[in-house]
């Protein structure tokens, strides 16, 4: 069987259509009628992949975690939402493309997808 290999763009350039504008909506969605549970994904997958890409203890992870928390509130607030929300897509878009895809490739095979703040592995990184 032939492995699939995947195409990465340069180190640090990121498609902002797939990285950051599917969240940057689902803050606009907040509080409006239309808003739907796939906007509140898209808002946790930035967290969850900070999380899992970030050192643990880092001003980032930290953020992501802060993100996590307010998603799993009712109501959402966009005005404490936003702040954290654009810092850790910053910090996204920084990052090497492999580092990201990494922390996703994690999160898409482990069971913490499910909801939870992702935990740091046994050695106390968060990413390999």
């Amino acid at each position: 069987m032939k492995k699939k290999r995947r195409k990465l763009l340069p180190l640090g350039v990121k498609k902002r259509t797939t990285t950051e504008l599917p969240a940057l909506i689902a803050l606009e969605a907040i509080g409006q009628p239309w808003f739907c549970e796939a906007h509140l994904t898209d808002l946790m997958v930035v967290s969850m992949v900070c999380q899992v890409a970030a050192e643990p203890g880092s001003e980032v992870h930290n953020t992501a975690l802060a993100l996590f928390d307010l998603l799993g509130k009712e109501p959402l607030d966009a005005k404490q939402i936003e702040p954290l929300l654009m810092e850790a897509n910053d910090w996204m878009q920084r990052q090497p493309n492999g580092k990201i895809q990494d922390a996703i490739d994690r999160l898409l095979a482990t069971p913490a997808a499910a909801g939870q703040a992702i935990s740091p592995d046994e050695d106390g990184s968060a990413a390999s």
